[in-house]
């Protein structure tokens, strides 16, 4: 199908299309081919570990009917005649045999090294990792006399291909795909099928065996793609160069752009001339562009309520709706690239052609190029797109093309709607005024769309100043931005006073300065995500609380019943226990973070957490809302990370050392805890995990550029922050009163409340009973060791002499009052912490 737009107002448009007939073969000048990392084969991974799983938790988590079920399977293929068994079992390994011999035989002379380097590791890996689940995970699964025949016909013994075989085939024909053709390879991997379900029906392997080979074949050819890479999906140069001749574009000339003038996922783009001297630009889609799409309309889908993202299109309607798209936007008045034409490419690619003219990148250009005139001229455009309500979608300054003589136009119209909701409009703003305010400040950004915008549209944009209403690569710079900004702020002062919630915040900014450049009227944010963490955070606790707490509720009449005859002025001494641990909590988080920190908001956040610790196990949820509240106060997230790793260290050693003095104070003997670990059959696998992540990190350029440009930034932060702890003896005097008070006033806490139920026990005996129980509870899985620090604390004090009715009252009121009075009490706080922003 032939799109061809005839402007008779546009001389360029037109002289672009003509005849063919007679024209030599055009000269094609492309880059040297490279490997790639495709999403098809990412897409492959996922599929392939997501059935890995199921299959490990049907074998595992239903070990019993599993085995029954396999069971009736394997005496059903065992019922078959034993003639027809053995054709089976013999096929089965002629293939085994031959297939992979003849494939390698074929690539040795053809000279193909390149898929054989692909290949054999992945057949290895596929191998290893099969026989590693089927000697670990899968072999309880099968049935207890599994019906092997073993010993006839076949070419040897007829439990062969086993799974792991089966595995590294099919891990081998995965890594071979890309090699293949589409024929081949359907060929090739309904072999691989038949031989599987051959396998089954002659009782050689298990039916979960052999599913779990299939995935792990899947994933460990995918795996060796994306780690090593493999030739880009996509049309070749010479089929592009024969859709344009035969569209009738009588091209002379078709040069590929190099890699770094490419824009990932937007398809190849050519530079083609044609033989009357027109140039044309030449975008070339095929189906991995479609793919790469699908990960951004999967995850906009799963997070926004309302992402109005265009229904998943084959190249050649992806090429058409863009063609259509640059003509709708010229009709409204903006300036945009000139269309030519959109046509299908052999190999399920197509194309769209616009004219070319001499232009750069509006982020290409120098702070000094990119004067006012540009920047109105652009949004000048963007105004005409908005009044039609002509949504772009990725209105980003890399989409904006700068002419030499200043005026702008648009490109990139492939996620371009038409009647486009408040949502996208505002969106194209958002995006367009972000990225420009990280180039030359959110005052002057702000003062150009206002010039180009007017004060009506640019008053549009205040309820999407959010990170959500950006695209992945906006949303990466206005973060890369802010972020640079706290840094020079911590590095312009040695110890600076922090401010809760005052992070360098561009989209803030820009706020700011809109509503006071047009005169606009504060409004609040749209709602934007279908879902937040916090909201997943509330419904997992939700469910904890359910499944953990309504069972302690009935412990609550023995406690009343406690309190009737309990000391009250020594229960109300006990009250403000919750009120100073969160105040020691204060200190500790102060002793780990060179800078200082407010009083109130830190405090207020320690309950929060507080409350977080109570619906999530080993304290994970306090630990993100902390981290959280330090970058949002302008910490960089190395540090802040530090800093909370920082406190759950003196955390632990804190309490194995008052949990040593009172257990060498109180004079017993306390037995730990024993785990009968068999170490020598888990220590192997750690090490090989171990080494093949260093190797992954260290041999692949992926790992070195992960290792570069996050972990070593990650770990400077953080020992910048040890180090500016370490050189201040009074931080580390705060962090230490922190650390030891928390379990010293809990030990506090504990003894007051026996004592008010008239238990009678020295001091260091109950330190000594709570250390113990506290360690026991740690080991817990279970949201503040609920069920099993009572447990322990009951069984501790009734072990020192105190009677069992006094030790489980008092054990009660004291969780009541430390343990449950933080519900409400945190549920406020970090109610209050979100409504300010500290968080």
């Amino acid at each position: 199908m032939i799109k061809v737009i005839q402007d008779h107002g546009s001389q360029s448009a037109s002289d672009a299309v003509g005849t063919s007939e007679g024209s030599s073969a055009p000269v094609i000048d492309v880059p040297p081919r490279r490997a790639v990392r495709r999403t098809a084969d990412l897409w492959r991974l996922l599929v392939s570990l997501a059935s890995l799983v199921v299959t490990v938790l049907l074998a595992v988590a239903t070990r019993d009917v599993a085995r029954a079920v396999q069971q009736g399977l394997l005496s059903t293929a065992t019922a078959l005649p034993p003639a027809l068994r053995d054709g089976l079992v013999g096929t089965v390994q002629v293939v085994a045999v031959l297939a992979p011999i003849a494939a390698l035989a074929v690539w040795c002379v053809r000279r193909r090294v390149d898929p054989v380097l692909r290949v054999v590791p992945a057949a290895a890996l596929g191998a290893l990792v099969a026989w590693s689940l089927t000697h670990l995970a899968l072999v309880r699964s099968r049935p207890d006399a599994w019906p092997e025949v073993l010993g006839r016909g076949g070419l040897v013994q007829a439990g062969w291909p086993s799974a792991v075989y089966l595995a590294a085939c099919a891990a081998a024909a995965c890594a071979a795909g890309p090699w293949l053709g589409a024929r081949r390879r359907r060929a090739l991997w309904s072999l691989i099928f038949a031989c599987a379900v051959l396998s089954v029906a002659a009782a050689g392997i298990v039916p979960l065996d052999a599913v779990a080979a299939l995935a792990v074949g899947g994933a460990a050819g995918s795996a060796v793609l994306l780690l090593a890479g493999a030739p880009a999906d996509r049309p070749a140069a010479q089929a592009v160069a024969d859709a344009l001749v035969v569209s009738g574009v009588p091209v002379a000339t078709l040069r590929e752009l190099p890699a770094d003038e490419q824009r990932p996922g937007e398809g190849t783009v050519y530079r083609a001339e044609t033989t009357a001297g027109s140039r044309l630009a030449v975008r070339v889609l095929a189906a991995e562009d479609h793919n790469r799409d699908l990960f951004h309309r999967l995850a906009r889908r799963t997070l926004l309520r309302h992402p109005a993202d265009a229904t998943a299109q084959s190249p050649l309607g992806a090429a058409e709706h863009e063609l259509l798209m640059l003509v709708f936007a010229a009709r409204t008045g903006a300036r945009v690239d000139e269309p030519v034409m959109a046509y299908p490419v052999a190999g399920g690619g197509a194309l769209v052609a616009t004219v070319e003219k001499d232009a750069r990148p509006l982020s290409a250009l120098t702070d000094e190029e990119m004067t006012d005139h540009v920047l109105s001229g652009v949004w000048t455009s963007v105004a005409r797109l908005q009044e039609h309500r002509l949504g772009h979608r990725a209105l980003r300054p890399e989409h904006v093309l700068v002419e030499p003589d200043g005026e702008s136009r648009l490109s990139a119209f492939a996620r371009a709607q038409l009647n486009a909701p408040p949502e996208v409009l505002g969106s194209d703003i958002a995006e367009l005024l972000a990225t420009t305010a990280v180039r030359i400040g959110p005052q002057r950004a702000t003062a150009c769309a206002l010039a180009g915008l007017g004060p009506e549209l640019l008053a549009t944009v205040l309820p999407y100043l959010q990170p959500l209403a950006l695209m992945g690569p906006a949303r990466r710079e206005v973060a890369r931005y802010d972020q640079a900004r706290a840094r020079a702020a911590r590095q312009s002062a040695r110890r600076r006073t922090l401010r809760a919630g005052g992070r360098p915040s561009l989209l803030s900014d820009l706020a700011v300065e809109v509503r006071t450049a047009g005169g606009a009227a504060q409004v609040p944010l749209a709602h934007l995500a279908r879902f937040t963490w916090k909201s997943a955070l509330g419904l997992a606790g939700a469910f904890l609380v359910l499944h953990l707490v309504l069972p302690q509720l009935a412990n609550a009449p023995a406690a009343v019943d406690a309190l009737r005859d309990a000391h009250w002025w020594w229960v109300l001494a006990v009250l403000p226990v919750t009120f100073v641990s969160q105040a020691f909590s204060t200190c500790l988080q102060w002793g780990t973070i060179p800078d200082r920190l407010p009083f109130g908001p830190t405090y207020q956040v320690q309950f929060a957490s507080s409350f977080l610790n109570r619906i999530t196990p080993s304290n994970v949820g306090g630990m993100a809302l902390n981290l959280r509240y330090l970058q949002k106060t302008g910490i960089e997230t190395g540090a802040a990370t530090a800093s909370v790793g920082l406190q759950s260290l003196a955390g632990a050693v804190s309490n194995a050392v008052v949990a040593a003095v009172f257990f060498a104070w109180a004079g017993r003997r306390h037995s730990g805890v024993h785990l009968d670990l068999p170490a020598s059959r888990y220590l192997l696998w750690a090490v090989a995990l171990a080494l093949a992540a260093g190797g992954l990190l260290l041999l692949t350029p992926p790992g070195r550029r992960f290792l570069h440009d996050k972990v070593w930034p990650f770990l400077r932060a953080a020992g910048s922050t040890v180090t500016g702890i370490a050189a201040e003896p009074a931080k580390v005097v705060v962090g230490v009163t922190g650390a030891l008070g928390l379990p010293l006033i809990q030990i506090v806490g504990l003894a007051m409340s026996l004592h008010a139920l008239g238990g009678d026990l020295p001091f260091i005996q109950v330190g000594a009973a709570y250390m113990a129980a506290r360690l026991i509870a740690n080991a817990a899985p279970v949201p503040g060791g609920l069920g099993a620090l009572e447990a322990g604390l009951i069984a501790g004090l009734t072990t020192l002499g105190v009677a069992a009715g006094a030790a489980t009252s008092a054990v009660l009121v004291y969780r009541l009052l430390t343990f449950w009075l933080n519900v409400p009490l945190g549920a406020l706080a970090l109610s209050v912490v979100r409504r300010r922003g500290y968080v």
